[in-house]
């Protein structure tokens, strides 16, 4: 199997790099923000932004029909998952968020096979499997599991359910991706989800203190918008369109690996031997299932819809 790396490997790594440090970006400035005062604010940057950046998409508007669907779509992965990942990572631990956040290509694989949006055959599984296993290692090569503290709490919970949240928000998006383009899917998505979040947080901006918000705060604000929500989103969905829902997922995978490794650096985290096992894992599932060949199957552009793409 000859192995080579394209332009849209380069862009998913970027991605994982950049949502592996978000996840403490976040945890920091959480300290300071109330988690929904914070999650809008930086939808509504990440939103006036994509608006700019893709102004030329709104010159080719998706059909009425497909405008409702993009609509519930967008409250299903932005608000609802947004919702679900900012109170996740303000109850629980950078390296159980990064973990956990794991299990997104499994529920993924799971939905696209029984939704019938994508193929999914036996290597994809495997590196699916094999993959899941290196977030088996890293969890019990934790230092809590081996102390008799493990447990799952409220917040690894949120985390779990967010994963499955944002895989029907990966999984029905391929339609729409290849009808129109990713950069249609992202901006219509995102703003129909931000328009949502706006008026659900206005009410939290009153017991924000802003007095204690300081620089890095700000720069966390405009971090998480700019990099992890415009970047990374359209980046997923660049990767939806070129190699399929189910490997571009795997990607997710290597999220652990990223949040552990920031998490080190910046909060003095340590990773165990286990988890350095699991990290190597992980990559190998996910070069497994990046490079298998004839695993997924693309669906035929609308001949009616000119992509701008």
């Amino acid at each position: 199997m000859k192995i080579r790396f394209s332009k849209v490997d380069v862009i998913l790594f970027s991605m994982i790099v950049f949502w592996g440090a978000n996840i403490s970006v976040i945890k920091v400035a959480l300290r300071s923000f109330h988690p929904v005062v914070f999650n809008c604010l930086r939808f509504s940057l990440a939103t006036v932004t994509m608006l700019i950046l893709y102004r030329d998409v709104l010159k080719t508007p998706p059909s009425k029909k497909a405008m409702i669907s993009l609509f519930f779509l967008g409250i299903l992965g932005n608000t609802c998952y947004q919702f679900f990942f900012i109170t996740g990572v303000k109850l629980s631990y950078v390296s159980n968020v990064s973990i956990l956040l794991g299990t997104t290509p499994i529920f993924t694989a799971a939905l696209t096979k029984y939704l019938k949006i994508e193929e999914v055959h036996g290597r994809l599984w495997m590196g699916i499997v094999l993959s899941f296993s290196g977030i088996v290692c890293i969890v019990l090569g934790g230092k809590d599991f081996h102390s008799g503290n493990f447990s799952v709490n409220f917040g690894d919970l949120l985390i779990v359910l967010a994963s499955f949240v944002w895989s029907l928000y990966t999984a029905f998006s391929k339609k729409f991706v290849n009808a129109y383009s990713s950069r249609h899917y992202v901006l219509y998505t995102v703003l129909f989800g931000t328009l949502s979040i706006i008026p659900i947080s206005l009410p939290y901006f009153q017991y924000q203190d802003w007095s204690q918000i300081h620089f890095f705060e700000w720069a966390a604000v405009i971090y998480s918008a700019l990099l992890a929500l415009v970047f990374g989103y359209s980046a997923w969905y660049y990767g939806v369109q070129k190699i399929g829902s189910t490997r571009t997922s795997i990607y997710s995978n290597l999220t652990p690996v990223a949040g552990l490794l920031v998490g080190m650096i910046w909060l003095g985290e340590r990773l165990t031997l286990l988890q350095w096992i699991g990290a190597a894992i992980i990559f190998a599932g996910l070069m497994m299932n990046r490079f298998a060949k004839g695993s997924v199957m693309q669906p035929e552009l609308n001949p009616g819809i000119v992509s701008t793409q």
